[in-house]
C-alpha cells in the first residue's frame, strides 16, 4: 500500500507512519527492514525483545551480524535470488546480544519504494517449535522403547487395511516375515491364524465403520500346542477426528484358553459325573433354592429340564409336606454342621408313594458354609422287595408250619433239632418227645435204624440221599412215606447239619396201582385200553410168526352211536357204552381181547385161527348182538355196528397194516349199509386211499375257493312265472374235474368239514338272492332254497350262524328256504324242534327234501314247523309211463295239501310231467324241461328276459 493511498483517504504521512510504527510494534514475529548491502533500516519492538538490541543499536548493524548462516556473499546470493523471486522462505537462527542463537523461520520480501530496493525479513521465532518437537520426539522414543519391549504385538492398519506398522515380534507369533507384511493386506499376506484373512479384514472395516472398538481373537495350532491371541482394535483417527485407519494391539492368551478348556473340561466331565450318576444330585443355597441339580432330578420333580430348577424351591417342585420335610432337613444340617441320612416316603407328581433314600452335608467353600449338598436315589423297589421277603418270609413259614409234609433238622449226631409239626399223625408221638433224640432210639426199630443210617451217610458224603418207609397207623392202616434227605452247609462250605422232608405217600401208593390199571385199561368199560391191546397184537404176531400161525383182528364202530350222545347226553351215552362192551365179551371166546380204542371204536384180536369162517361167524354174532334193543335210562335204544376184518399175514404182516387193513374193512362196512361186516380187500384198500384222498381235497377246496353254487330255476306251474332257484353245489377240482355232492359230501359230513362247507354255501345262496331281487317289486320276491346237513343241526350253533350270515348279507328271513331231510325228524330233539321253530318264527321256510324216500313218519311231520316239502325226482321220473306212480304221486299231493304243506316237485323232465302235476294240484316244479342248474349270471339273464316278456 503506497503512501498515496493513504493520504488519499485523508490521514497526514505523520499519521500514517505512526500507524505503521504501532502495527509493526504489535506483531510478534521479528520484522527487519534491510537494504542491498544488508544494513538494518528498521526493526520493530518483537525484533528487539528477541535478540535483545535497543532499536538504536539494531539501525546501526547489519543482516549478516544478526542471522548466523549469512556473510557478505552469502547475502548477496540471496539477494540476487529475492530479486527474481520477490518472496524466500528459509529455516536459520539468529545470534542476539548474548550469543545465543534464535532458530527462526524468516521470510523475506522484495520491494523497491523510490527507485530504492529493500527486503522485509519477517521471522517467526521456532523456538517454541522446536521445544515441541524435542518433546515429540521424547514422547516417540518412549513410545518405541514401550512397543518394542511390550510382549504385546503392535499393528497399525491404513483406510485400506494395509499394515503401515509392525512391532518387534510379529514374525515370530504370526510366522510371516515384517518384511513381507508390511505393506500388505491380510488378504494378500496372512499366515497361521485359523480365521479367513477375509473375515478378519471385514472386522477391520467394521471398526472403521462404527468408529467402536472391537475384540477379535485369532486361533491356530503352533508346531507343538494350541495357540491364541486376542486382538484388541482401535480407530485411529487425525487431528480432526477423522478415521484414517485401525491400530491392533495383539495379547497373547493361548495360556488363558487353555486353562479356560481344561476348567470348561473339568466342568465337564463334573457335570457328566453328576448327570450319569444314578442318584439325584443337587446343589442349595442357605435358603433351600436350588443352585444346580442333574436331570434325574428334573425328572423326579416332573419337569422338563434340569436348567427350569435353577432358583426354585421345593416348594415349588413337590407336595407341601414333601417340601417341608426338605427344607426342615436343610435346616438341621446347616444348623447341626454334620451330614445327615434319612430314608423318606414321598408323593411323585404323578401321584404314586415312593421311596427314598436321601443323604445331606453342608457344603463349605473356603471354610465357609454356603449351603447345602445331597443326593437321593429312589428305593422304592428295594422297599417293596423288602416287604415283599418280608411277606414271602411269613408265606414261607406258614407254608412250613402248614404243609403236609414234615420237616424235621438234624445235627452231626444225627439228633433232632427241630420238627414242623406239633404231632407226628402217623405214629401218634408229640413232636416235643422226639426233639433231641435220634431215630434209632425213637421211635426205633428196624426201619428206623435204616433211617439214621441214611442220615448219616448224608452227613459224611455232603450229597443228598432218600429212602422210602413204611409200616402201620394205631387204626391198623399201612403207611408210606418218602424221605428226601439233603445236607445243610455252613459259610466255610462244611456239613452243619442234615434236613429231612417227610412226605406221606400213602395215597399215591395207592395212585399207582391206580394209574398202572389205568394205563392199561379202560376206565368206563374195563375193557383193554389201545396200549395193552397194541401189546397183545405184539405178542401174537411174534408167536403167529414164529409158528406160521394165523389170526383175525376185528375194528367196530357204532352206528349212529353220536345221535345218541348229543340226543340222551353223554352218561346214556356211557351207559350205551359199558352195555356194548358186556355184549361184546359175550360175544366172542374166553382167549379173544376185546379193547376200547376210542369213543364208540372197539377192536377184538382173535389168534388161533384155524378157518375165516370163524370170524364170519363171529362177526354176525357180534352183528346180532348189538342190533337187539338196549335199555339205558328207560328209554329203548336201537344201534347197529359196522365190522372191518383183516387177517395175518394176508392182510398185512405188522401190526400198523392189520390196524390199517381192518380200519379200511370197517369203513366199507359203513358205506355198505352199516350193520354189517366186511373183510379187507386190495379193492377196499384203494377206494380208502380215494376217501382219505377226498377227505385232504376237501380241506384244501376250501383254502383254495375251488367250491362255486349253481342254481335251478323252480317255477310256478300256474303261471309259468320263475318264483325262485335252488343252490346246488359244485366242486372244481384242478385234479378231479368237476366232483358232484353224491361224491364228497358223505366224506365232508364223516370229516366234520360239513359245517364249514354249509355256513360257505348259506352265504353264498343268500347273497345270490339279495342280488337277485334287487331291482325286483317287493310284493314278488324270489326264494333261495339251500340243503342243510342234519350234522350242521348236531355240531354247530346254526341258528347263531344263520342269523350272523342274514345280517351279513341283508338277506331277508322270507327269502330262504331252508331243506332238511325226514332223518333229522327221527331225532326227536327239543333243541332241533326249538332251532326249526325259532327259524319259521324268524320267516324262514323249512322244508322236507326227497319226502317219503327214507324213514317215513308221517306223524312227525306235525310236530315240526313244516311249511314245505319236495316230491323226490324218483317219483316224478315215471308218472306219464306208471299209473301206479301217478297214483303214489296223487297220494302224496293230497297228504301235503291235508297237512297245508306247499309242494315242490323235483326231476321235472317234459312238458307232460309238468302238466300232470298241475293237474294233481302241484304248485311248484324244478328240472331240466324248465332249467338245468346254471350260474347266477345265466340266471340274472333268463329273469331280465322274462321281465321284458310280462312287459
Amino acid at each position: 500500500m503506497s503512501s498515496t493511498n493513504i493520504s488519499d483517504r485523508g490521514l497526514s504521512i505523520a499519521t500514517q507512519i505512526d500507524m505503521l510504527s504501532f502495527a509493526i510494534n504489535r506483531i510478534r514475529e521479528i520484522v527487519l527492514v534491510c537494504d542491498a548491502d544488508a544494513r538494518i533500516c528498521l526493526a520493530n519492538l518483537a525484533a528487539c525483545e528477541v535478540l535483545g538490541y535497543s532499536e538504536k543499536l539494531l539501525l546501526q548493524m547489519s543482516a549478516t551480524d544478526i542471522i548466523t548462516h549469512l556473510d557478505s556473499v552469502g547475502w548477496k546470493n540471496d539477494w540476487r535470488r529475492l530479486q527474481q523471486q520477490h518472496v524466500m522462505v528459509q529455516e536459520t537462527s539468529l545470534r542476539n546480544q548474548a550469543g545465543d542463537t534464535v532458530p527462526v523461520e524468516i521470510q523475506s520480501n522484495y520491494f523497491v519504494d523510490a527507485d530504492q530496493a529493500y527486503c522485509v525479513l519477517l521471522g517467526r521465532d521456532l523456538t517454541a517449535r522446536f521445544d515441541m518437537l524435542d518433546k515429540l520426539q521424547e514422547q516417540e522414543l518412549q513410545y518405541r522403547q514401550l512397543v518394542m519391549n511390550s510382549p504385546d504385538i503392535f499393528i497399525r492398519y491404513d483406510q485400506d487395511c494395509r499394515r503401515i506398522f509392525l512391532s518387534d515380534g510379529y514374525e515370530a507369533v504370526f510366522g510371516v516375515p515384517a518384511a513381507e507384511a508390511l505393506g500388505r493386506k491380510p488378504t494378500e499376506v496372512w499366515g497361521r491364524p485359523m480365521m479367513r484373512p477375509e473375515d478378519f479384514e471385514a472386522r477391520l472395516r467394521e471398526v472403521m465403520r462404527s468408529g467402536e472398538e472391537q475384540e477379535i481373537e485369532l486361533e491356530w495350532v503352533g508346531d507343538e500346542h494350541y495357540v491364541c491371541q486376542s486382538l484388541h482394535a482401535v480407530p485411529e483417527r487425525n487431528v480432526k477426528g477423522e478415521i484414517k485407519g485401525v491400530l491392533t494391539i495383539t495379547r497373547d492368551i493361548s495360556h488363558i484358553r487353555r486353562v479356560e478348556r481344561e476348567l470348561r473340561k473339568r466342568e465337564r466331565y463334573q457335570s457328566a459325573l453328576i448327570e450319569n450318576f444314578p442318584f439325584v444330585v443337587w446343589l442349595k443355597d442357605l435358603n433351600s433354592k436350588l443352585l444346580a441339580a442333574n436331570s434325574a432330578y428334573a425328572e423326579f420333580a416332573g419337569v422338563a429340564s434340569k436348567d427350569e430348577l435353577e432358583g426354585k424351591t421345593d416348594f415349588d417342585l413337590f407336595p407341601l409336606q414333601d417340601a417341608r420335610t426338605h427344607v426342615e432337613g436343610d435346616k438341621r444340617v446347616l444348623q447341626s454342621g454334620q451330614p445327615s441320612h434319612s430314608v423318606l416316603q414321598v408323593t411323585k407328581r404323578n401321584g404314586e408313594k415312593a421311596w427314598i433314600e436321601a443323604y445331606k452335608s453342608p457344603m463349605v467353600v473356603d471354610g465357609k458354609v454356603m449351603g447345602t449338598v445331597g443326593f437321593f436315589r429312589d428305593i422304592t423297589d428295594i422297599k417293596q422287595n423288602e416287604e415283599k421277603l418280608i411277606q414271602r418270609e411269613r408265606e414261607l413259614q406258614s407254608l412250613i408250619d402248614n404243609t403236609p409234609d414234615t420237616i424235621i433238622r438234624y445235627d452231626l449226631n444225627a439228633r433232632r433239632l427241630y420238627v414242623n409239626t406239633p404231632k407226628l399223625k402217623r405214629i401218634g408221638i408229640e413232636s416235643g418227645r422226639l426233639i433231641g433224640t435220634t431215630p434209632s432210639e425213637y421211635p426205633g426199630g428196624e426201619a428206623y435204624m435204616k433211617y439214621e443210617e441214611k442220615i448219616r451217610g448224608v452227613i459224611n458224603s455232603a450229597t443228598p440221599d432218600f429212602l422210602e418207609l413204611h409200616g402201620k397207623a394205631d387204626n391198623g392202616n399201612t403207611w408210606f412215606i418218602h424221605v428226601r434227605i439233603v445236607p445243610e452247609f455252613g459259610e466255610q462250605g462244611q456239613v452243619i447239619g442234615v434236613l429231612a422232608v417227610e412226605r406221606d405217600i400213602t395215597e399215591l401208593m395207592e395212585y399207582r396201582e391206580r394209574i398202572h390199571y389205568l394205563a392199561y385199561y379202560d376206565a368206563l368199560t374195563g375193557l383193554p385200553n389201545r396200549t395193552l391191546f397194541a401189546d397183545r397184537v405184539n405178542q401174537v404176531l411174534a408167536d403167529a410168526s414164529w409158528h406160521e400161525q394165523r389170526f383175525g383182528l376185528m375194528m367196530l364202530d357204532l352206528d349212529r352211536f353220536k345221535e345218541v350222545n348229543d340226543t340222551l347226553g353223554h352218561q346214556a351215552g356211557d351207559d350205551l357204552l359199558v352195555a356194548v362192551a358186556q355184549r361184546l365179551n359175550a360175544s366172542v371166546r374166553s382167549y379173544d381181547t376185546i379193547a376200547r380204542l376210542s369213543g364208540d371204536e372197539f377192536a377184538i384180536l382173535l389168534p388161533e385161527l384155524r378157518n375165516p369162517d370163524d370170524l364170519a361167524t363171529i362177526a354176525r354174532k357180534i352183528n346180532d348182538e348189538i342190533a337187539k334193543p338196549f335199555l339205558i335210562h328207560d328209554k329203548e335204544l336201537f344201534i347197529s355196528t359196522s365190522i372191518g376184518i383183516a387177517i395175518y399175514p394176508d392182510d398185512g404182516d405188522d401190526r400198523a397194516t392189520l390196524f390199517k387193513s381192518a380200519d379200511v374193512a370197517m369203513y366199507h362196512a359203513k358205506n355198505y349199509g352199516r350193520n354189517n361186516y366186511q373183510f379187507y380187500s386190495r379193492e377196499l384198500g384203494s377206494k380208502a386211499s380215494e376217501y382219505i384222498m377226498l377227505g385232504a381235497s376237501i380241506r384244501q377246496a376250501l383254502k383254495n375257493a375251488e367250491f362255486e353254487l349253481f342254481y335251478q330255476p323252480q317255477v310256478d306251474l300256474m303261471s309259468g312265472e320263475i318264483v325262485g332257484a335252488e343252490a346246488l353245489l359244485r366242486w372244481r377240482n384242478p385234479q378231479l374235474g368237476v366232483v358232484m355232492p353224491d361224491r364228497f359230501i358223505k366224506v365232508a359230513e364223516e370229516s366234520g368239514l360239513i359245517v364249514e362247507i354249509g355256513e360257505w354255501v348259506l352265504r353264498e345262496a343268500c347273497s345270490a338272492v339279495v342280488c337277485l331281487n334287487r331291482y325286483r317289486p317287493d310284493d314278488h320276491p324270489l326264494s333261495m332254497a339251500v340243503n342243510l346237513s342234519s350234522r350242521q343241526f348236531l355240531y354247530n350253533d346254526l341258528l347263531a350262524s344263520v342269523k350272523d350270515i342274514l345280517a351279513e348279507t341283508g338277506c331277508k328271513p322270507e327269502w330262504l328256504k331252508l331243506e332238511i331231510t325226514e332223518s333229522l325228524l327221527l331225532e326227536d330233539s327239543q333243541e332241533i324242534i326249538s332251532t326249526l321253530s325259532t327259524f319259521k318264527e324268524m320267516g324262514i321256510t323249512i322244508s322236507i327234501d326227497d319226502f317219503c324216500t327214507g324213514y317215513s313218519a308221517m306223524s312227525y311231520l306235525g310236530q315240526f314247523p313244516i311249511s314245505q316239502v319236495k316230491i323226490d325226482r324218483s317219483f316224478v321220473r315215471d308218472i306219464a309211463a306208471k299209473q301206479d306212480k301217478l297214483e303214489l304221486i296223487t297220494a302224496i299231493i293230497r297228504i301235503a295239501h291235508a297237512l297245508r304243506l306247499e309242494l315242490v316237485a323235483e326231476g321235472v323232465e317234459s312238458k307232460q310231467q309238468a302238466n300232470l302235476l298241475k293237474i294233481q294240484g302241484c304248485t311248484i316244479a324244478q328240472g331240466y324241461f324248465f332249467g338245468k342248474p346254471m350260474r347266477l349270471r345265466h340266471l340274472k339273464l333268463i329273469l331280465a328276459e322274462e321281465h321284458d316278456l310280462m312287459q
